[in-house]
């Protein structure tokens, strides 16, 4: 499963980070793109995470988990997925 965090091309966005994931899970079920993680190297294989480095991925995304943690122990996590009508 794809693996990205978006949110490290933009830098310490305080309480407007979460959002933003947010909003970048729901573009890429909207566009069928999964933005690249800014700086990402190779991950060891034994980690298990395909993280998504160098050029957006093109795949068919229908579920997105958002997870988010701030300062003072904030955490959070959001699952968006595409309605079908």
């Amino acid at each position: 499963m794809p693996v990205t965090a978006p949110k490290a091309l933009t830098g310490r966005l305080y309480s407007g980070g979460g959002p933003l994931d947010v909003v970048d899970a729901l573009l890429a079920i909207r566009d069928g793109v999964i933005p690249p993680s800014a700086g990402g190297t190779d991950v060891p294989d034994e980690y298990g995470i395909d993280l998504v480095t160098g050029s957006p991925l093109a795949a068919r995304v229908s579920t997105a988990l958002v997870l988010a943690r701030g300062r003072w122990g904030f955490n959070s996590a959001v699952v968006v997925s595409e309605s079908v009508v």
